[in-house]
C-alpha cells in the first residue's frame, strides 16, 4: 500500500523484543553489577511492562549467558568464576585462532577496510579516560567478532557470540581497562597486517598470543580485586 505525504511505513518491534534489547544493553554496559539480583517487581514497574513480559526477556537472557536463575532464589546477573573465565578464554583461543587462519583465505578488501576502521577508531579513543571505556570495549569485541565472521563459519560465529556475552558483562564492570589501549591497537594491527599478506598461521599466532595476554591480565586483575576484598573483610589482617 502506497503512503503519500512524506510519511513512511514504520517497523513494528514486539514489546518483548524491546524489553529484551533494553535489558541486554543495560547488562553489557554495566548498569547491573555482576552477581546482582534482578528484582522483578521493581524492574517490571520501571520498564512499564508486566512481570510475564519481563520473565520472557529474562529467559532469553539466560540462554545468552547473561543471567542465571536459581530455584527459590530468583534471577541474578551472571558472575563467572575464575575457572569459568579460564574455560571461556580457552574456547576463545581455539575459536578465534582457527577463524583468523581461515579468514586469511577468504577475507575481502572490504573486510580488511572495515577491520582497519575499527582499529583506527579504537586508536582515536586510546588516550581518553573512563568515559570512553564502554566504546573501547565495544570496538575491541567488534574487532574479534569481525575476525570470526571473516572466517566464513556461521556456526563458529554463533558459538563465539554466546561465549562472549558473559565476558562482555564482566569486562564492562572494570573501573579501568586491564590492558593498555596502545598494546591492544598494536596487536590488532599486527593481525590485520598478517591477513593482508594472506599469512594465516601468522594471523593465528598473533591473535592467540593477544588472547593469552588478555586472559592472564584479566585473571591477575580479578585476583588482585578478590585479595583486596578479602583484606577489607578480615578483621585480623593489619
Amino acid at each position: 500500500m502506497a503512503i503519500s505525504g512524506g510519511l513512511h511505513p514504520t517497523t513494528y518491534t514486539p514489546l518483548r523484543d524491546e524489553v529484551l534489547n533494553t535489558l541486554r544493553q543495560a547488562l553489557i554496559t554495566g548498569s547491573f553489577a555482576a552477581g546482582e539480583r534482578i528484582r522483578e517487581v521493581e524492574l517490571a514497574a520501571r520498564l512499564g511492562v508486566s512481570r510475564g513480559t519481563l520473565r520472557e526477556a529474562l529467559r532469553h537472557l539466560e540462554q545468552e549467558g547473561l543471567v542465571v536463575t536459581s530455584p527459590h532464589r530468583g534471577t541474578f546477573v551472571v558472575n563467572p568464576t575464575i575457572d569459568e573465565i579460564k574455560d571461556m578464554y580457552g574456547l576463545r583461543i581455539a575459536l578465534e585462532g582457527y577463524a583468523a587462519e581461515q579468514a586469511a583465505q577468504f577475507i575481502t578488501p572490504e573486510d580488511l577496510d572495515a577491520l582497519q576502521s575499527v582499529v583506527d577508531d579504537f586508536n582515536a579513543l586510546a588516550s581518553t579516560g573512563r568515559a570512553a571505556l564502554a566504546p573501547r570495549l565495544g570496538l575491541d569485541l567488534q574487532f574479534h567478532e569481525m575476525i570470526c565472521e571473516a572466517g566464513g563459519n556461521a556456526r563458529l560465529h554463533r558459538t563465539w557470540t554466546e561465549l562472549c556475552a558473559p565476558l562482555r558483562l564482566l569486562l564492562s564492570a572494570f573501573e579501568e581497562p586491564f590492558m593498555n589501549s596502545g598494546e591492544v591497537v598494536d596487536q590488532h594491527q599486527h593481525v590485520i597486517d598478517a591477513l593482508r599478506r594472506g599469512d594465516g598461521p601468522a594471523a593465528r599466532a598473533i591473535l592467540v598470543d593477544h588472547l593469552i595476554d588478555s586472559r592472564d591480565r584479566m585473571l591477575a586483575t580479578l585476583h588482585l580485586r578478590d585479595t583486596e576484598v578479602e583484606a577489607k573483610h578480615d578483621p585480623f589482617r593489619p
